[in-house]
């Protein structure tokens, strides 16, 4: 694993690039079964020139000859980043965890997503994303839904949105936890879920997902937390 990657070569040659999105053929679960890597295997990689760099996406992606040059590689402007999570793999097999841990006191935005496909395979997100990330305006969370660390040394959070899947009441509480030190926090977005088109019953508007969403939204309501649904609607 070295510099003759193509993509790694590829990217070096792009020095006044802005905006990177890769996919990733997602992981191979019986790729870890006989035998784990090790430091050994993975030497250094040359740092990248990439100063503009502003948006990255790699999704589907846990480990790769390109993620160990950026792991090495300053990238001073970026601002939004958007990975799936493997935090289950330790590194060096995945280095997601490791990616937001050395890039993420830049970042503003940061999406964590898994592609669907069948069958789909959620891997949990870092714990430590705040504490990793202490200048987010957004971060989306992918399920399983982390029970976030909260910074305790550096004051309050500044972080503006937060996206989930969908609400859950288990989930709640957890939540509740947060707001004392966010804030800021005036949107929360359920990303899968969308409002009920105005006429509905009433049965239906406090039935299942559409319920919990009603209830969160009266909750937070009074916190001044606005509710909004997968296209960034309010309820009608």
């Amino acid at each position: 694993m070295d510099n003759n990657d193509p993509l790694v070569q590829l990217l070096g040659c792009c020095v006044n690039l802005e905006e990177l999105e890769i996919i990733g053929p997602g992981l191979d679960p019986t790729e870890f079964e006989f035998s784990a890597p090790n430091d050994a295997e993975h030497p250094c990689i040359e740092p990248l020139d990439l100063q503009h760099l502003h948006t990255m996406t790699l999704l589907s992606m846990h480990s790769s000859p390109l993620m160990f040059a950026l792991l090495n590689t300053p990238l001073p402007a970026l601002r939004k980043l958007t990975l799936t999570p493997y935090d289950d793999i330790p590194y060096p097999t995945s280095l997601v965890s490791q990616l937001i841990s050395t890039h993420g006191h830049s970042l503003r935005s940061l999406l964590l997503d898994t592609p669907k496909s069948w069958p789909t395979r959620l891997h949990p997100s870092p714990a430590t994303l705040l504490h990793a990330c202490p200048n987010l305006t957004h971060l989306s969370l992918e399920n399983p839904l982390p029970v976030l660390s909260i910074p305790s040394l550096c004051g309050p959070h500044p972080l503006r949105m937060l996206s989930i899947p969908r609400p859950k009441s288990d989930y709640w509480k957890i939540l509740e936890g947060y707001l004392p030190h966010l804030p800021q926090l005036t949107v929360i977005r359920a990303r899968d879920v969308r409002w009920l088109r105005r006429g509905m019953t009433l049965h239906a508007q406090g039935a299942g997902v559409q319920g919990e969403m009603r209830e969160w939204r009266r909750r937070l309501n009074r916190r001044g937390v606005k509710v909004l649904d997968a296209d960034w609607k309010d309820c009608e």
